[in-house]
């Protein structure tokens, strides 16, 4: 049984080019298996790429709440018993440091509704780590990436495609 629900994070900051809004986007895995996936334009514009990530972070925690409430609700629990947790995964070492911390700090412009998520981590509902970019599986949804690059991450994700087989006869047709 995993013990925890990792949610993958990534935002591309004022993506846009008319409203100069950040795409987030987010993979929620339990164990091996993501569960659920998606991306979205901001509702809030961004005055940097630390305040975009740090909202794809609240997004994420929002994500991953919802599904430890929904996977407490069947009673399932991990091999020692214990609540399933909830992992932000995040490339963007100003997100972390922000919701780490309590308070807007130099950030002053943050809307504070989106503060909630600092109390979580700091009772530890909610853990934060650091994933490469390169290896970060919710790039593919904020932007384009290259053909290897995308297949290596929906290798990540079980999914896979094989190479067609050119000679086949069905594909001559």
């Amino acid at each position: 049984m995993p013990d925890r629900i990792k949610v993958y994070v990534d935002t591309d900051h004022a993506g846009c080019a008319v409203t100069r809004k950040s795409t987030g986007g987010f993979v929620a895995k339990f164990g091996s298996h993501p569960v659920k996936h998606g991306c979205n334009l901001q509702s809030t514009t961004a005055l940097s790429s630390g305040e975009s990530e740090f909202y794809g972070l609240v997004k994420g925690a929002s994500v991953g709440l919802g599904m430890q409430a929904l996977i407490c609700d069947w009673d399932v629990k991990n091999a020692d018993s214990k609540p399933i947790q909830v992992e932000l995964a995040s490339d963007s070492s100003a997100a972390r440091g922000h919701v780490k911390r309590r308070g807007l700090g130099k950030m002053r412009h943050i809307q504070t509704r989106f503060l909630w998520i600092q109390e979580r981590v700091g009772e530890g509902h909610i853990k934060i780590s650091a994933v490469p970019g390169a290896r970060n599986v919710s790039d593919i949804l904020t932007k384009a990436v290259s053909g290897p690059l995308l297949r290596q991450h929906l290798k990540t994700l079980g999914f896979e495609f094989p190479e067609a087989n050119i000679g086949h006869k069905a594909l001559r047709r």
